[in-house]
């Protein structure tokens, strides 16, 4: 766990202020400029975005919160799952863990699992029906659930993007006869592959990050809502051709070896092995500006940035990523007292800096309608070319395009840790073991025609419909 922690000099601040300046008459909601409040806050941003987020913290404690009598604690932790983990063990007094925060960032599905054992504030308590009419619908929409009552604030929002090395693109491209109009679908993505595969004498072509909404986000371009709701019970639907179609686009390609997903596909980028990648706008800062070839060569590269990849002729849905942020139940000057800093943090002027240094989107209508202002605020940062692209990417996008909304339901969270990653695993368990059969003298050809065959995609597919019975039908 890393802790970043301002407490101690926000309140040597703090009193050093009100010693000075007589000041601490009681707000009205409980909060005491003379005994300031403190909430803390954990999160999982990292490296540009934990030092913004931070940085932002410490002015909220020197200039709103000390005028209020309110010093935000942030913790921050190393990944999304780490978070969920330690959340988890102290919603469930796990023997060790850490009290529970006043605020965190989840996604949607962590956070409905998390409110039936240490229940969430309702938003509109403390938010007025104008103040969350300020927010993208859909940002907000994720963080409604059951009795129709808002649990959850969104503070950023990113997508998956598909980021390509345009400057060997451009030279395959001429090369080859490869269209620009190829990187927009999935089939024009693996037959692109297939083609750099054979010019490159074996290099995959693309990465993926990782698997994220990938199994749920291409069943609804093919028109599949894979949980319906009957009887208040969630099901599990997902056709024997929507599979297929998720296989040929995944399996396949990693299999032939004209896709090859690791944690950080930037490095295929960086060594160029890979044209290109899948990953997040929120880690837009992180393509490399030069493919090292060896210790001696090197050359600069131009980063383009495009939507994420649709079937052909189906709807071109768009992930919606980044965590938002909820309130456990307490008491209620914590609660008003975590409020306001929401309602601060996600602010324009405040939200618009975070989201220009990150990749990330602001999340009310009014900052996003302010492209000139979000653009104008990139100045001359490290990243800022690779993270504009990225925001221009996302606006142009987002008029274009809806994004998936995935609502959370009971037991939504198992279920989607199943689903989500099901394929993902079946192509690396393969994988290793295509590999191994090679490293021991067997024919890889005979192999890989052997996993692509149908009795390979049957098995998975019959094994993920049964695993996910078992869920829904218990």
């Amino acid at each position: 766990m890393k802790k970043w922690n301002y407490m101690a000099a926000a309140i040597i601040l703090l009193t050093a202020v009100f010693c000075l300046s007589g000041c601490g008459d009681k707000d009205k909601r409980g909060l005491d400029a003379k005994s300031p409040t403190v909430i803390t806050v954990w999160h999982a941003y990292n490296a540009v975005a934990k030092a913004q987020f931070d940085e932002l913290v410490m002015e909220f404690n020197e200039t709103v919160g000390m005028e209020q009598g309110i010093i935000v604690d942030a913790v921050g932790y190393g990944s999304s799952e780490e978070l969920e983990d330690v959340l988890y063990a102290s919603a469930n007094h796990v023997i060790g863990s850490e009290p529970l925060p006043d605020i965190f960032a989840s996604y949607p599905d962590n956070a409905y699992r998390l409110d039936k054992i240490a229940p969430l504030v309702n938003m509109d308590d403390y938010f007025t029906e104008d103040e969350l009419k300020e927010y993208r619908p859909e940002f907000l929409e994720e963080g409604i659930w059951d009795d129709a009552s808002c649990k959850m604030i969104p503070v950023s929002k990113s997508t998956e993007l598909l980021y390509l090395n345009k400057t060997d693109w451009d030279k395959f491209s001429r090369e080859t006869g490869a269209s620009d109009e190829m990187l927009y679908t999935w089939e024009g993505l693996i037959e692109a592959a297939g083609m750099y595969y054979e010019w490159s004498g074996g290099s995959p072509f693309l990465g993926m990050n990782s698997y994220n909404d990938y199994a749920v986000l291409t069943a609804a371009q093919m028109g599949t809502q894979v949980y319906r709701e009957t009887d208040g019970k969630a099901g599990f639907f997902y056709p024997e051709e929507t599979a297929r179609k998720a296989w040929d686009a995944y399996y396949v390609p990693h299999i032939r070896g004209w896709f090859e997903s690791r944690v950080y596909n930037q490095d295929g980028i960086k060594s160029g092995r890979l044209m290109a990648y899948i990953g997040s706008s929120a880690g837009a800062g992180f393509f490399p500006r030069e493919v090292i070839e060896d210790e001696d060569n090197s050359y600069p590269i131009e980063c383009a940035s495009l939507p994420y990849p649709t079937f052909r002729g189906k709807t071109p849905y768009m992930t919606q990523r980044g965590a938002n942020m909820a309130v456990f139940e307490s008491d209620h000057v914590h609660e008003y007292a975590s409020a306001q800093f929401l309602k601060w943090f996600t602010q324009p002027g405040q939200n618009i800096r975070f989201a220009v240094s990150t990749g990330y989107l602001p999340v009310k209508t009014a900052a996003l309608e302010s492209v000139d202002t979000l653009l104008k605020e990139m100045g001359e940062a490290e990243n800022a070319e690779m993270v504009e692209h990225s925001i221009e990417t996302e606006l142009e996008a987002m008029r274009e395009r809806e994004f998936y909304i995935r609502k959370p339901f009971e037991g939504s969270y198992d279920m989607n840790q199943i689903f989500t990653s099901s394929l993902e695993h079946k192509t690396a368990l393969d994988l290793h073991e295509l590999n191994r059969l090679a490293e021991d003298g067997g024919s890889r050809e005979k192999a890989e025609a052997g996993l692509l065959g149908e009795e390979n995609f049957k098995e998975w597919y019959e094994s993920l419909m049964r695993e996910m019975a078992g869920r829904t039908d218990g």
